[in-house]
């Protein structure tokens, strides 16, 4: 009797490792395997909803209410969210699951699930290198496989005049969910404190700065690990070493590498970076007219809040205000946006108390320096990645004997 139920008790949680491993290289290959890996461990949980939800009602009421306020707050205003923005929206409630899921975890597991991140990413970065270099194959070779919705053409984009490099777009084919994702699993690495796993972020690092081009991509992903050896270092000095350190490897690589010195620097001026003016006061006046409850999740629209003056491309954006406070107060409202900035405190003041804390903070740290020029939420990869990294943080110690 003892171990039939000890086998039944072992049988989920062998289940929920699998599912983490999928969604570990799903969020860092395709959406669809993150999608199929997050509902495959939220569905493991099934059986036990009632008592997870009487215990996460105590412990994690800040999450739940941001996520209440997202969803019904403006369903009530008359502007309900559209399926991309109450997938993106729900994707938060997978954090203390998450959590749960990796505490449950035996060291054994931990491991594997931790060589499938750095595997993952060292082949992702790999990848992004050949697209950058060109040794990658024609175009027209993945004409055949449109069926997968893959952006294979993203990674054709040339860099400069010369047209001889491309920005890379590793396993996701889209510099920007790459060089963002890669990002997050940086911290991850870099938490482990484990010279192997440290050598493999180095190596990803600088990838994310010379293959996608994606600035602001580079520079959050720095701060991400700055972070992280700040709160994992032995000493204040050594911290203070490191984090010097990459930040003179950044300026060096922005200076000998001259395409990448002039997307820096165009990034400077409006046209350089893409009209984020335009974009960021299409989002500031939607703020204006929905101050309350918000235009709703997945619904704000550039094109609704703009003048006759506003670039077509700017007008074309599916739902971007370029700052990722800003987008959120759009949809969700100013108390949703205040609401949503007061959660990832409690995250990072929760963090500060568990073993593998280091990890959330140091994605918070990368998400919110993302965030100030971006929406990296808008692209279902981060979104899933970073609730999977953000959980995986706030999990507690593996659970005695694991049985």
């Amino acid at each position: 009797m003892r171990t039939r139920f000890t086998t039944e008790r072992r049988r989920p949680r062998g289940l929920r490792f699998i599912a983490l491993l999928v969604w570990t290289v799903g969020v860092q290959v395709h959406e669809l395997f993150g999608t199929i890996g997050l509902a495959s461990l939220a569905l493991s949980f099934f059986p036990e909803v009632t008592k997870l939800t009487r215990e996460h009602l105590k412990s994690w009421w800040p999450l739940l209410a941001f996520i209440a306020w997202s969803l019904i707050a403006p369903s009530l205003g008359g502007n309900p969210p559209d399926g991309t923005g109450l997938a993106r929206t729900l994707d938060w409630i997978a954090i203390p699951l998450a959590a749960l899921a990796v505490s449950q975890l035996d060291d054994t597991r931990r491991r594997s699930l931790i060589i499938a991140v750095a595997a993952t990413l060292t082949l992702s970065c790999i990848v992004a290198g050949l697209q950058h270099f060109g040794v990658w194959p024609a175009e027209s070779a993945f004409a055949g496989l449109e069926w997968m919705r893959i952006p294979f053409n993203r990674v054709y984009e040339t860099i400069g005049e010369g047209g001889d490099r491309f920005m890379g777009g590793g396993l996701l084919f889209h510099r920007l969910k790459f060089s963002h994702v890669s990002g997050l699993m940086l911290v991850v690495l870099v938490a482990t404190r484990r010279p192997v796993l440290i050598g493999v972020a180095a190596f990803a690092l600088i990838s994310v700065w010379l293959f996608p081009f994606a600035r602001m991509g580079a520079v959050a992903a720095m701060a991400g690990v700055a972070v992280t050896f700040a709160v994992t270092a032995e000493s204040p000095r050594k911290a203070l070493l490191a984090i010097g350190g990459l930040g003179v490897l950044a300026v060096i690589a922005v200076l000998a590498v001259a395409p990448l010195r002039h997307r820096f620097v165009a990034g400077l001026t409006d046209q350089g970076s893409g009209q984020r003016t335009q974009h960021l006061a299409a989002g500031l006046e939607a703020i204006r007219q929905f101050p309350i409850a918000g235009v709703g999740p997945g619904q704000f629209r550039p094109s609704k809040f703009g003048g006759p003056e506003m670039a077509e491309h700017v007008k074309d954006n599916p739902g971007k205000a370029h700052n990722q406070f800003v987008s959120m107060a759009a949809e969700t409202g100013v108390i949703g946006g205040l609401g949503f900035i007061a959660l990832l405190v409690w995250l990072g003041v929760r963090a500060r108390k568990q073993p593998l804390g280091a990890i959330t903070l140091g994605a918070l740290a990368q998400f919110v320096v993302l965030s100030l020029v971006h929406d990296p939420l808008f692209q279902a990869p981060y979104s899933m990645g970073l609730v999977l990294v953000l959980g995986a943080g706030l999990s507690s110690a593996p659970e005695e004997a694991n049985s």
